[in-house]
Formats: C-alpha cells, structure tokens, sequence
C-alpha cells in the first residue's frame, strides 16, 4: 500500500461541536418530563405552567435541596418568591408519609427559610376541586409578582441570562443559590474581567492574589479521570482533592480559591460550570488535599476592570482538561 493510499483510508478528524446550552423550548420539556412518572404532580405543575403563562417567574421541578439528612428533591420551586410546593399525590398521605413529609419540611425550612405551601391535590376527588386549588395558587403566584413589581423588588427571570457571563459581571455578584452555568472556562475568566478567545487551565490567578479553581467533579454516571479525584462533600461545604498519579505537585499555597466546578447535568447531559463558593485549604496530607468553603458569594464589581488580556498561546478547553490542580 502506497502512502496515498494510507492516506485516503485515514479518517478526517471530527470538529469538536460548540457547547451550545439547551433552548429554553427543550428546559421547560425536560422539566415536565422529569416528573411524567407522577400523575398528580405532572397534571397539577403541567397546569401551573400554562396557566400562569408568564416568561418573567421561574419554575423548577424536582429542585434538589441540602438537607441535614442528606439530599431532598421539592415538587416545584419558585426561587424568586422562595416558595416550594409540594403537589402530596395520594401516597403522601399515609402515616409514615405524613411524618416523612414533615420532617423533610422542617429540615428544608431550618436551612433555606422556603415558604412551603401543600396543593394536597391527593386528597381531591373531582377535577373541578383540582382545577380550584391549583388555579388558586396561581392567582397567589400572581399576586406575590405584583407586590414584589410594586416594591421595585422583582427581578425577572430570563431563561438565556443564566448562561451568559455578561449578565453576571453587570449584577456585579454571585453566590451559590443563583442558578449562573457558565459553558466554557472562558465565560468563567469572563467574569473575572479577563477576555480571553481560550483557555483550559483549571486555575487562574487573580490580581488580589487570589484563584479561580475550575475541578472537574466526580459525579455518578460521569467518566473518572486518571489523574484527580475531585468529592464535593458535607452538602456542599468540603471538596476533597485526591491525586491519582504517581508525580509530585508540592505544597499548594494557602490562598483563597472561587471556585467553578465543572458538572454534567444529568437531564440534558450538557456540561457546564457553577459557582459552589470561596474555599481554603484546611489539610494535607499526601495525595489528599481538603479543602473548606469559608464564604458563599463573590463580588465582581471589585475585580472586573475595562482590560482586554487575551491569552493566545491557550488551546480550546476540552471536555478533560489537563490541569486539575
């Protein structure tokens, strides 16, 4: 075989697609989609949706919540009122479920301050009791927006804002209740005052000294990595660093890290970054870095300036990036 030939048998190399966030057509079709299996709920929270109608409120289903006793998962969230609604399909409704029911609340409640409020759709017996309870919470929903316009509290929701880093530079902050998914690390930079065209080291050195951490974390379902293993632990407040290799990295330096890790969403499976707070080391020991978040917000009015910085020399960040630490 001539080199031509092997030549022609060679395969072109596949262009990498651009990450592209899902359309909020398909957020709203997957949001329903994760409750299907549910009748009551799916009827009560399908009818929410349409009813209410309104671009500007935001609606999460199956919204998962840290818990003392681990995670909980809420019917239907409204983050801008705080408000959690629980649908209590019928097999709520039993003793034990009632006691669960109540002690998942209260967990919730101790660490988030929601407002609960019960449709007890179970209960109901006829669809014109359904359509009264759940079209009454609707015209609450309504209410609150027009109390919180009034007040000049109410901030719309914009489904495309979440992804978009000028968004977030313009608020001038971020804490980790926002739902901010940055798509590529440099939207993460980006937030930071940093332009850069590419970018896939997983820490960057701010001007006050301080790191932009962006660890890939090791989730259920997800590929591992060969070189670190990266645990979000204690609902959120410890990340444990563990080196898989056999090649040494040294003492890192006690510095404050923002970090942005990096998650595969489990119903679109796209990747994407968000912010899980300000961490410092608090041990280390051999292959084993731990690392405890000391603050649960960053401003950005202080750190993005006008510059333009752009690091040419990076290559595109890839789905594995190089350098973890």
């Amino acid at each position: 075989m001539t080199s031509s030939d092997a030549g022609a048998l060679q395969q072109p190399k596949r262009k990498r697609s651009p990450r592209v966030a899902p359309s909020e057509l398909d957020y709203y079709a997957r949001m329903l989609q994760k409750i299907q299996n549910k009748k009551h709920e799916v009827y009560a929270i399908s009818r929410i949706l349409h009813r209410l109608d309104d671009p500007e409120i935001e609606l999460v289903t199956q919204q998962a919540v840290h818990t003392s006793g681990g995670l909980a998962l809420l019917d239907l969230y409204l983050p801008q009122f705080g408000l959690a609604v629980e649908v209590d399909e019928l097999h709520h409704f039993s003793s034990e479920g009632r006691e669960a029911d109540k002690a998942r609340e209260q967990r919730v409640l101790d660490l988030t301050s929601l407002e609960f409020v019960r449709l007890g759709i179970g209960s109901l017996k006829t669809r014109d009791e359904f359509r009264t309870t759940v079209d009454g919470f609707i015209d609450d929903v309504r209410r609150r927006k027009r109390t919180a316009v009034s007040a000049g509290s109410f901030a719309p929701f914009s489904y495309g804002s979440r992804h978009d880093p000028e968004h977030w530079v313009a608020r001038g902050q971020l804490t980790i209740d926002d739902e901010a998914q940055m798509q590529r690390m440099p939207d993460v930079t980006r937030l930071f005052g940093y332009r850069h065209k590419h970018w896939q080291r997983a820490t960057l050195r701010l001007r006050d000294g301080r790191q932009v951490w962006m660890p890939y974390l090791a989730q259920e379902g997800s590929p591992r990595r060969a070189d670190w293993d990266n645990r979000l632990l204690d609902d959120g407040r410890t990340i444990v660093e563990r080196r898989l290799g056999d090649w040494e990295t040294g003492a890192y330096e006690d510095v404050e890290r923002i970090v942005f890790a990096k998650f595969r969403d489990p119903v679109f499976g796209s990747v994407y970054y968000r912010f899980l707070g300000r961490f410092r080391i608090s041990a280390q020991e051999g292959d084993t870095t731990t690392f405890t978040r000391v603050a649960t917000e960053v401003s950005f009015s202080e750190l993005v300036s006008d510059q333009s910085r752009v690091d040419s020399g990076a290559a595109e960040d890839t789905d594995d990036e190089k350098s973890q630490a």
